[in-house]
């Protein structure tokens, strides 16, 4: 096989592609195909997302999507080969382009602060609604809950398109 020996001089892993990816049996000639560009492939996971030790990964992903397409467009595949180099080039560059778009915020606990946001402090309202239905057990809804918006300081305006009163 061209250049494999030249890639396993500098320490490039054995080829291995499970049997069997997400229920499916990978194609043997698939495997032939990957299996022969493997130092390229390698590589070239090394160059575009700077590692290596991912490639095997990406192989068995890549394998289950290429067993599925060849499956169904056997008459149409010219060259095995070519085909796994094209859909490396493409996998990897999308799988690159994903993890551009992965932005990393920081730990769980400092996600928050620096997002700007936090959950809406609800025990408020629910202490409100307690003490309403305390003081008025049984009056109308609509009473009710301009009673409670009104404590809780929300504007008549608000209330009225709350409960979509005519004014």
């Amino acid at each position: 096989m061209p250049g494999q020996s030249r890639e396993n001089a500098q320490g490039c892993p054995p080829f291995h592609v499970c049997p069997m990816v997400k229920g499916q049996r990978i194609d043997s000639e698939v495997r032939a195909a990957l299996e022969q560009l493997w130092p390229w492939f390698r590589h070239y996971v090394d160059d575009e997302l700077g590692d290596p030790e991912r490639a095997g990964n990406l192989a068995d992903e890549l394998a289950y999507r290429l067993t599925i397409h060849v499956k169904s467009h056997r008459d149409e595949v010219r060259s095995l080969v070519g085909l796994c180099r094209v859909a490396a080039m493409n996998f990897v560059g999308s799988t690159k382009a994903r993890e551009r778009k992965i932005e990393f915020w920081g730990l769980g606990q400092d996600v928050e602060a620096s997002a700007g946001a936090s959950a809406p402090n609800w025990q408020e309202e629910v202490d409100m609604a307690i003490l309403v239905d305390q003081i008025l057990p049984d009056p109308d809804h609509e009473i009710r809950v301009m009673l409670q918006l009104r404590l809780l300081e929300e504007t008549w305006d608000f209330i009225g398109d709350f409960l979509v009163l005519q004014r």
